[in-house]
């Protein structure tokens, strides 16, 4: 089952991808190169994504959509 929260990026390395952890349950999860290249995803950002379970233990859930939150909140 899929479902939506706020993550914030951990770690983000060229060509493989970008991890993050989930703001409401502390655990990880994994964004595919596909969504961290269009985001440019790069550590301490703020995205909210539509994630499922990984197929892999580790991380828990694996992003198949995502958006940046607005920075010009607040």
């Amino acid at each position: 089952m899929a479902k939506k929260d706020q993550v914030f990026i951990t770690s983000s390395e060229e060509g493989k991808g970008a991890y993050g952890i989930l703001a409401s349950t502390d655990e990880n999860i994994y964004f595919p190169m596909s969504i961290t290249e269009a985001l440019c995803l790069e550590e301490f950002d703020e995205v909210e994504a539509i994630m499922v379970r990984n197929d892999r233990a580790e991380p828990a859930w694996r992003a198949i959509r995502a958006r940046r939150l607005n920075d010009d909140d607040g």
